[in-house]
């Protein structure tokens, strides 16, 4: 069954009029964007075109749409980061849940999570691998929280969790807990408030996931 969303729907004129070569489609009631998406290189100029379909999901705009690649040039591999149902897979949960914290339009999200993804595969169908991507599934979620927790001990990470949600204080001035020699203030305390907008339930479940709980 579709899903409906009317924060959705009702960029979808902008879209249309930034992008000409996408257009409005209507499936079982619900409205979606398709059509085709060109890619530019440094310079401006297309390097690339795509055919893709974006549909709402339930929780835009305080989480990604659906993003499809339907033109069969990606393989649905994960090695690709893309599903068999032609989705694409952009990213790690608990980063989409950073970027959508406040919101984010659908304009932004072709300018900003689309073209890049796309230009990305371009760069790999030339190179042969990624241009500074994460990993595809639990390596890339580990890979994530590495560049999060600024650290590769575990400790650390489940440190900096517990303090996030507990409500404990520490002195900004004071040296983190962490032992980098930092003030507190410079080193996990900014972290902490990026773990509290993933939320617990998300980081409960990411290290779950990598067998860390």
């Amino acid at each position: 069954m579709a899903v409906k969303n009317q924060y959705f729907d009702r960029q979808l004129d902008s879209v249309v009029k930034e992008y000409p070569n996408l257009r409005i489609k209507v499936e079982d009631g619900a409205p979606f964007i398709k059509g085709i998406l060109d890619i530019p290189d440094d310079n401006g100029d297309v390097s690339g075109c795509f055919a893709i379909e974006i549909r709402p999901s339930a929780g835009f705009p305080y989480a990604f749409p659906y993003l499809y690649e339907v033109g069969g040039e990606i393989p649905c591999e994960a090695d690709w980061h893309k599903y068999p149902d032609n989705s694409c897979c952009l990213t790690v949960q608990a980063k989409e849940c950073m970027i959508c914290y406040n919101g984010i339009t659908l304009v932004w999200f072709i300018k900003n999570i689309a073209i890049p993804y796309f230009a990305n595969q371009l760069y790999k169908k030339q190179t042969g691998s990624y241009l500074q991507e994460y990993s595809h599934g639990r390596d890339g979620i580990k890979e994530f929280y590495e560049e999060l927790f600024q650290t590769s001990d575990i400790n650390v990470w489940r440190c900096c969790r517990d303090v996030a949600f507990s409500g404990a204080k520490y002195e900004r001035n004071g040296k983190c807990y962490c032992n980098s020699g930092k003030k507190y203030k410079k080193c996990h305390l900014p972290i902490e408030d990026k773990v509290k907008i993933i939320g617990k339930q998300q980081i409960m479940f990411d290290l779950k996931m990598m067998n860390l709980i």
